[in-house]
């Protein structure tokens, strides 16, 4: 499922001063994680801290109908807030980690972490992005649960996962799972969307025609 690489990274995402640099290679490490593993458990013991330098993980939990329910993604150049507490808190992980693509993570072990974030204004910077980030995204996810149908937070995913060329790179299950509902459901929403020519549907990812009509559908 994982398999370590040579070279540390974190030193080349972060502006570590150059007297920590040497410090901090030396105690990390890469991990090389796949798409659609999951390289962390609800339960697990967090050993370090974990920045992500290439891809991107998704951190989730389950709904009591078995349904994963996502907390925030974690994109190059940010940590793991929940590690990060982990880590000060002795704390196992409250949740469950999956990698959206092939991903590397920068590990720092945690007590160089710890020491580091008394005096390095780049691991403090780390911490605290991490966190706003985080709580972000959270309320984020709290205001789509509590305020919008399907429609709508389907509306926003696109949305906010779009390239610049209007395209999403997600399938239907991979949609499903972010937004805690199931395939079906999703298939007949974007079947519905399709139909109205908001969009278009491809084996694996979602054209959008109207991005004008879909953020109007969001406030209605």
């Amino acid at each position: 499922m994982i398999s370590p690489s040579e070279q540390p990274l974190l030193s080349d995402v972060l502006g570590i001063s150059p007297a920590n640099r040497e410090r901090l290679d030396k105690a990390s490490h890469t991990l090389k994680v796949k798409k659609n593993t999951t390289p962390i458990c609800k339960g697990d013991k967090v050993s370090g801290a974990y920045v992500v330098t290439k891809g991107c993980l998704r951190v989730f939990t389950y709904t009591p109908s078995g349904k994963e329910s996502t907390f925030y993604l974690i994109k190059p150049g940010e940590a793991c807030v929940f590690a990060i507490n982990c880590l000060f808190n002795q704390l196992l992980y409250p949740a469950w980690v999956s990698a959206e693509e092939d991903t590397e993570i920068s590990i720092v072990h945690g007590a160089l972490f710890k020491q580091l974030f008394q005096t390095e204004a780049a691991i403090q910077n780390l911490t605290i992005d991490a966190l706003s980030t985080a709580v972000f995204k959270l309320m984020i996810e709290v205001e789509q649960l509590q305020g919008w149908n399907l429609s709508q937070r389907l509306a926003n995913l696109l949305l906010n996962e779009a390239s610049n060329e209007n395209l999403v790179s997600m399938t239907q299950q991979e949609i499903a799972a972010r937004l805690g509902s199931t395939r079906e459901v999703v298939a007949r929403v974007l079947a519905e969307m399709s139909t109205l020519g908001w969009i278009s549907t491809g084996r694996g990812k979602v054209s959008i025609i109207r991005a004008d009509v879909l953020a109007a559908s969001l406030s209605e």
